[in-house]
Protein backbone atom coordinates (compact mmCIF):
# COMPACT_ATOMS: atom_id res chain seq x y z
CA UNK A 1 0.00 0.00 0.00
CA UNK A 2 2.88 2.15 0.72
CA UNK A 3 4.34 1.65 -2.67
CA UNK A 4 1.07 2.49 -4.29
CA UNK A 5 0.92 5.87 -2.37
CA UNK A 6 4.52 7.07 -3.40
CA UNK A 7 3.34 6.00 -6.76
CA UNK A 8 0.85 8.07 -6.60
CA UNK A 9 2.53 11.24 -5.75
CA UNK A 10 5.03 10.76 -7.95
CA UNK A 11 3.03 10.73 -10.62
CA UNK A 12 0.80 13.60 -9.28
CA UNK A 13 4.55 15.63 -8.96
CA UNK A 14 5.10 14.75 -12.71
CA UNK A 15 1.63 16.18 -13.76
CA UNK A 16 2.19 19.51 -12.09
CA UNK A 17 5.68 19.58 -13.55
CA UNK A 18 4.10 18.84 -16.92
CA UNK A 19 1.37 21.53 -16.66
CA UNK A 20 4.22 24.49 -15.22
CA UNK A 21 6.86 23.38 -18.38
CA UNK A 22 3.20 23.90 -20.50
CA UNK A 23 2.93 27.29 -18.78
CA UNK A 24 6.27 28.61 -19.25
CA UNK A 25 6.56 27.11 -22.60
CA UNK A 26 3.69 29.02 -23.55
CA UNK A 27 4.56 32.46 -22.35
CA UNK A 28 7.92 32.32 -24.28
CA UNK A 29 7.02 31.23 -27.69
CA UNK A 30 3.25 33.49 -27.65
CA UNK A 31 3.61 36.40 -30.18
CA UNK A 32 0.84 38.75 -30.70
CA UNK A 33 -1.51 36.95 -33.41
CA UNK A 34 -3.22 40.01 -35.55
CA UNK A 35 -5.96 38.99 -37.71
CA UNK A 36 -8.13 40.67 -40.51
CA UNK A 37 -10.84 39.08 -41.69
CA UNK A 38 -11.16 40.76 -44.98
CA UNK A 39 -14.10 42.14 -47.28
CA UNK A 40 -14.44 38.74 -49.21
CA UNK A 41 -14.56 36.39 -45.97
CA UNK A 42 -10.97 35.36 -46.05
CA UNK A 43 -8.72 35.35 -42.73
CA UNK A 44 -5.25 36.68 -43.10
CA UNK A 45 -2.96 35.52 -41.59
CA UNK A 46 -4.34 32.13 -42.10
CA UNK A 47 -4.58 30.68 -38.75
CA UNK A 48 -6.28 27.52 -36.74
CA UNK A 49 -7.43 29.53 -33.94
CA UNK A 50 -10.13 30.56 -36.22
CA UNK A 51 -12.27 28.89 -38.34
CA UNK A 52 -14.72 29.89 -40.67
CA UNK A 53 -17.75 28.53 -41.88
CA UNK A 54 -20.49 30.43 -43.97
CA UNK A 55 -20.76 33.92 -42.27
CA UNK A 56 -19.79 32.95 -39.20
CA UNK A 57 -16.21 32.56 -37.54
CA UNK A 58 -15.36 30.27 -34.47
CA UNK A 59 -12.56 30.63 -32.04
CA UNK A 60 -10.91 26.79 -31.54
CA UNK A 61 -8.89 28.31 -29.35
CA UNK A 62 -7.39 31.43 -27.15
CA UNK A 63 -5.95 34.67 -29.06
CA UNK A 64 -3.19 36.33 -27.82
CA UNK A 65 -3.77 39.46 -30.18
CA UNK A 66 -6.02 41.20 -32.02
CA UNK A 67 -8.68 40.76 -34.47
CA UNK A 68 -9.66 43.08 -37.80
CA UNK A 69 -13.36 42.95 -39.14
CA UNK A 70 -13.70 44.52 -42.38
CA UNK A 71 -16.82 42.18 -43.48
CA UNK A 72 -20.23 42.85 -42.66
CA UNK A 73 -23.64 39.98 -41.82
CA UNK A 74 -21.07 37.79 -40.08
CA UNK A 75 -21.21 36.22 -36.31
CA UNK A 76 -17.85 35.73 -33.83
CA UNK A 77 -18.64 33.08 -31.43
CA UNK A 78 -15.60 33.52 -28.94
CA UNK A 79 -17.28 29.54 -28.06
CA UNK A 80 -15.75 30.06 -24.62
CA UNK A 81 -12.14 31.05 -25.79
CA UNK A 82 -10.26 34.31 -24.76
CA UNK A 83 -9.04 37.41 -26.60
CA UNK A 84 -6.18 39.40 -24.80
CA UNK A 85 -4.43 42.09 -25.21
CA UNK A 86 -0.96 42.89 -24.14
CA UNK A 87 -1.30 45.93 -21.51
CA UNK A 88 -2.78 46.76 -18.63
CA UNK A 89 -6.25 49.31 -19.62
CA UNK A 90 -5.16 52.53 -19.60
CA UNK A 91 -1.24 51.83 -20.70
CA UNK A 92 -2.21 51.31 -24.60
CA UNK A 93 -4.73 52.14 -27.42
CA UNK A 94 -4.80 48.41 -28.00
CA UNK A 95 -8.43 47.18 -29.55
CA UNK A 96 -9.22 43.42 -29.23
CA UNK A 97 -11.62 43.18 -32.19
CA UNK A 98 -12.38 46.15 -34.39
CA UNK A 99 -15.20 46.12 -36.26
CA UNK A 100 -14.34 49.19 -39.14
CA UNK A 101 -16.29 47.67 -41.93
CA UNK A 102 -15.05 46.96 -45.99
CA UNK A 103 -13.71 50.51 -46.36
CA UNK A 104 -11.48 51.96 -43.33
CA UNK A 105 -11.37 55.42 -44.98
CA UNK A 106 -15.40 55.39 -44.78
CA UNK A 107 -15.72 53.35 -41.88
CA UNK A 108 -19.55 51.85 -42.02
CA UNK A 109 -19.84 48.13 -39.61
CA UNK A 110 -23.22 46.72 -39.82
CA UNK A 111 -25.27 43.12 -38.62
CA UNK A 112 -22.56 41.91 -36.78
CA UNK A 113 -23.01 39.36 -33.65
CA UNK A 114 -19.96 39.22 -31.27
CA UNK A 115 -21.19 35.98 -28.94
CA UNK A 116 -19.61 33.52 -26.25
CA UNK A 117 -16.33 35.27 -25.80
CA UNK A 118 -13.83 36.56 -22.92
CA UNK A 119 -12.25 39.84 -23.26
CA UNK A 120 -9.42 41.06 -21.14
CA UNK A 121 -6.84 43.65 -20.67
CA UNK A 122 -7.05 45.85 -24.07
CA UNK A 123 -7.62 49.59 -23.67
CA UNK A 124 -10.98 48.71 -25.85
CA UNK A 125 -11.93 45.26 -26.21
CA UNK A 126 -14.48 46.02 -28.82
CA UNK A 127 -14.23 48.64 -31.07
CA UNK A 128 -17.50 49.84 -33.24
CA UNK A 129 -16.70 52.35 -35.81
CA UNK A 130 -19.26 53.35 -38.25
CA UNK A 131 -21.91 50.83 -36.14
CA UNK A 132 -25.13 49.93 -37.54
CA UNK A 133 -27.65 46.71 -36.19
CA UNK A 134 -24.15 45.41 -33.55
CA UNK A 135 -25.45 43.04 -31.46
CA UNK A 136 -22.80 42.08 -28.22
CA UNK A 137 -24.32 39.48 -26.30
CA UNK A 138 -23.32 36.65 -23.86
CA UNK A 139 -19.41 37.50 -23.76
CA UNK A 140 -17.01 38.23 -20.57
CA UNK A 141 -15.32 41.72 -20.22
CA UNK A 142 -12.57 42.40 -17.77
CA UNK A 143 -10.40 45.56 -17.31
CA UNK A 144 -11.69 46.65 -20.96
CA UNK A 145 -14.75 48.65 -22.43
CA UNK A 146 -16.71 48.52 -25.49
CA UNK A 147 -16.44 51.69 -27.84
CA UNK A 148 -19.29 52.29 -29.89
CA UNK A 149 -19.08 55.16 -33.04
CA UNK A 150 -22.38 55.19 -35.04
CA UNK A 151 -23.03 55.84 -38.36
CA UNK A 152 -25.37 58.27 -40.84
CA UNK A 153 -27.88 55.28 -41.59
CA UNK A 154 -27.78 53.95 -37.63
CA UNK A 155 -30.66 51.81 -36.92
CA UNK A 156 -29.29 50.92 -33.27
CA UNK A 157 -26.84 48.36 -31.17
CA UNK A 158 -27.88 45.39 -28.28
CA UNK A 159 -25.90 44.62 -25.66
CA UNK A 160 -27.02 42.17 -23.75
CA UNK A 161 -26.44 39.37 -20.90
CA UNK A 162 -22.63 40.24 -21.24
CA UNK A 163 -20.60 39.93 -17.80
CA UNK A 164 -18.45 43.44 -16.85
CA UNK A 165 -15.77 43.11 -14.19
CA UNK A 166 -13.69 46.54 -13.94
CA UNK A 167 -15.23 46.83 -17.63
CA UNK A 168 -17.52 49.40 -19.00
CA UNK A 169 -19.18 50.87 -21.96
CA UNK A 170 -18.59 53.79 -24.55
CA UNK A 171 -21.14 55.02 -26.14
CA UNK A 172 -19.51 57.74 -29.12
CA UNK A 173 -21.33 60.19 -31.54
CA UNK A 174 -24.58 59.15 -31.00
CA UNK A 175 -27.06 61.29 -32.02
CA UNK A 176 -30.39 58.79 -32.09
CA UNK A 177 -30.02 56.91 -28.53
CA UNK A 178 -31.36 54.01 -30.62
CA UNK A 179 -28.42 51.75 -28.44
CA UNK A 180 -30.28 49.23 -26.10
CA UNK A 181 -27.87 47.97 -23.12
CA UNK A 182 -30.06 45.31 -20.54
CA UNK A 183 -29.64 42.68 -18.88
CA UNK A 184 -25.88 42.57 -17.99
CA UNK A 185 -23.83 42.17 -14.61
CA UNK A 186 -21.56 45.59 -13.82
CA UNK A 187 -18.95 44.11 -11.03
CA UNK A 188 -17.28 47.74 -10.62
CA UNK A 189 -18.42 48.75 -14.49
CA UNK A 190 -19.62 51.35 -16.05
CA UNK A 191 -21.62 53.16 -19.08
CA UNK A 192 -20.01 56.51 -20.26
CA UNK A 193 -22.25 58.82 -23.35
CA UNK A 194 -19.51 61.44 -24.74
CA UNK A 195 -21.48 64.17 -27.68
CA UNK A 196 -24.56 61.27 -27.61
CA UNK A 197 -27.92 60.82 -26.79
CA UNK A 198 -28.28 58.68 -24.03
CA UNK A 199 -28.73 54.85 -24.87
CA UNK A 200 -32.30 52.72 -23.38
CA UNK A 201 -30.17 51.32 -20.15
CA UNK A 202 -32.89 49.09 -18.13
CA UNK A 203 -32.54 46.04 -16.22
CA UNK A 204 -28.62 45.28 -15.34
CA UNK A 205 -27.44 44.13 -12.19
CA UNK A 206 -25.21 47.02 -10.32
CA UNK A 207 -22.55 45.55 -7.83
CA UNK A 208 -22.32 49.35 -6.43
CA UNK A 209 -26.07 50.00 -6.60
CA UNK A 210 -26.92 50.57 -2.97
CA UNK A 211 -30.99 51.03 -3.23
CA UNK A 212 -33.37 49.19 -1.73
CA UNK A 213 -36.40 46.88 -2.81
CA UNK A 214 -39.29 47.23 -0.54
CA UNK A 215 -41.47 45.63 -2.68
CA UNK A 216 -39.78 42.28 -3.20
CA UNK A 217 -40.01 42.57 -7.06
CA UNK A 218 -36.34 42.05 -7.78
CA UNK A 219 -36.05 45.96 -8.86
CA UNK A 220 -34.66 48.41 -7.31
CA UNK A 221 -36.72 51.44 -6.06
CA UNK A 222 -34.63 54.19 -6.99
CA UNK A 223 -32.80 54.36 -10.00
CA UNK A 224 -28.83 53.36 -10.53
CA UNK A 225 -26.49 56.35 -11.90
CA UNK A 226 -23.14 55.07 -13.67
CA UNK A 227 -20.22 56.17 -11.60
CA UNK A 228 -18.71 57.62 -14.58
CA UNK A 229 -20.00 60.61 -16.09
CA UNK A 230 -18.54 62.19 -18.90
CA UNK A 231 -20.93 64.34 -20.82
CA UNK A 232 -24.15 62.91 -19.83
CA UNK A 233 -25.55 60.77 -16.88
CA UNK A 234 -26.30 57.48 -17.60
CA UNK A 235 -29.57 56.20 -15.33
CA UNK A 236 -30.65 52.89 -15.27
CA UNK A 237 -33.96 53.07 -13.85
CA UNK A 238 -35.30 49.46 -13.15
CA UNK A 239 -31.31 47.90 -11.32
CA UNK A 240 -32.02 44.33 -10.53
CA UNK A 241 -30.97 43.90 -7.09
CA UNK A 242 -29.12 40.31 -7.58
CA UNK A 243 -26.97 39.60 -10.52
CA UNK A 244 -28.28 37.63 -13.48
CA UNK A 245 -27.52 33.79 -13.82
CA UNK A 246 -25.26 34.64 -17.12
CA UNK A 247 -23.82 31.53 -17.91
CA UNK A 248 -20.09 31.86 -19.49
CA UNK A 249 -18.69 28.86 -20.88
CA UNK A 250 -15.89 28.14 -18.57
CA UNK A 251 -12.43 27.39 -20.94
CA UNK A 252 -10.82 24.81 -21.14
CA UNK A 253 -6.65 24.05 -22.16
CA UNK A 254 -5.69 21.34 -23.89
CA UNK A 255 -2.43 21.12 -22.07
CA UNK A 256 -4.47 20.14 -18.69
CA UNK A 257 -5.80 16.72 -20.56
CA UNK A 258 -2.69 14.57 -20.02
CA UNK A 259 -2.20 15.21 -16.15
CA UNK A 260 -5.94 15.04 -15.66
CA UNK A 261 -5.75 11.89 -17.77
CA UNK A 262 -2.65 10.70 -15.59
CA UNK A 263 -4.09 10.82 -12.72
CA UNK A 264 -7.74 9.53 -13.85
CA UNK A 265 -5.18 6.43 -14.77
CA UNK A 266 -3.55 6.27 -11.61
CA UNK A 267 -6.49 6.00 -9.24
CA UNK A 268 -8.02 3.72 -11.38
CA UNK A 269 -5.25 1.60 -10.65
CA UNK A 270 -5.28 2.11 -7.34
CA UNK A 271 -8.91 0.76 -7.32
CA UNK A 272 -7.93 -2.45 -9.32
CA UNK A 273 -5.43 -3.38 -7.15
CA UNK A 274 -7.60 -2.68 -3.90
CA UNK A 275 -10.50 -4.72 -5.59
CA UNK A 276 -8.14 -7.67 -6.41
CA UNK A 277 -7.09 -7.71 -2.28
CA UNK A 278 -10.31 -7.95 -0.92
CA UNK A 279 -11.54 -10.44 -3.32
Amino acid sequence: MGEQKTALILLMILCFAVVLISEIGLLKAEEPLNLTIRPDGSIEPDTNLLERNGTTYTFKGDIFGTIMVQKDNITIDGAGHTIQGQKEIGESDERGIYLVGPDRSHPSCKNILVKNLRIYNFWTGIFVLGASNISIIGNYFENTRIHLITCPDYIGDLIKHNIFRDAGIFVDYNTCGLDVITENNFFNGWIAVGLSVVPIVEKNYWSDYNGTDNNGDGIGDTPHISQYILDENVQDNYPLITPLDIEVIPEFPSWIILPLSLIATALVTVYRNRLRKVY
